[in-house]
């Protein structure tokens, strides 16, 4: 009868040691699910990240484009005021 006790503490620390397991898996489990959420969210920033990189590359390139076009375009106008000037120069000296 003496065993009997001795049983029902082994059982008890038994389950005692079996609920403490589960919540440590279930705090694993937890854990590899946050894990799992983060790896997908810094996925999705990287890929953010490389399309956004893309999009400074085509604007840069835009920009590059537009100052181009606006040098031509000061040119294109200086040249059309010194004709203008030369033609108003000419026309009152004569």
């Amino acid at each position: 009868m003496a065993e009997i006790p001795k049983l029902e503490d082994a059982f008890g620390r038994f389950e005692t040691a079996l609920r403490r397991f589960e919540a440590a898996l279930a705090q694993n489990q937890n854990r590899e699910a946050q894990v799992r959420s983060l790896a997908g969210e810094a996925d999705a920033l990287r890929q953010d990240r490389s399309r956004l990189a893309q999009e400074i590359d085509q604007f840069r390139s835009k920009a590059s484009e537009l100052v181009d076009s606006n040098r031509k375009a000061v040119v294109k106008i200086d040249t059309a005021m010194s004709r203008i000037r030369a033609v108003l120069h000419s026309n009152s000296s004569g």
